[in-house]
């Protein structure tokens, strides 16, 4: 089996983990996983931060574009149906991303939804903000098979 077929299989798998969360399940893990990122200190010092629409089977992460509201900071929203790098206008450097994905390892790797939209926006227009995955902790494995375009985060937070 090579690298991609690994990839779609534990998509796959995943996925179907991630859909089997019932609402009051998804609400509370999330909202520990909300409660772990606003402990952290690049959190509260970050200013210009990307965040990403969730999929209805995904963490929810509205506590964290409150926080950045009422702090006053920009807030960048990619969306579910981000494509290119013209579909996200940013004019600020950016301080730190939130970023979702399937599949992450401890070590910050990351097997994403599918497109490669996230990993081309961290290695090119992100590449300097802290990278930050947003997980379930039944999504934390030992190992992923990545190929050289997947993208290292600086850390990942889960429930």
């Amino acid at each position: 089996m090579n690298i991609d077929e690994s990839k779609q299989e534990l998509r796959a798998h995943m996925q179907e983990q991630l859909r089997t969360l019932d609402a009051e399940d998804r609400r509370g893990r999330s909202l520990k996983i909300c409660n772990r990122v606003l402990e952290l200190p690049v959190w509260k010092r970050a200013r210009v931060v990307v965040v990403f629409e969730p999929f209805p089977y995904e963490p929810e992460i509205a506590p964290l574009s409150a926080d950045l509201r009422r702090r006053g900071s920009e807030i960048i929203v990619i969306l579910p149906t981000a494509r290119g790098q013209h579909d996200v206008a940013i004019f600020a450097p950016i301080d730190l991303v939130l970023v979702p994905g399937i599949a992450f390892t401890r070590a910050g790797a990351r097997i994403g939804r599918g497109a490669g939209f996230f990993d081309r926006f961290l290695a090119h227009r992100a590449a300097r903000a802290i990278k930050i995955g947003i997980a379930f902790s039944f999504q934390i494995v030992e190992s992923l098979p990545l190929d050289r375009y997947d993208v290292k985060l600086d850390l990942v937070v889960s429930d």
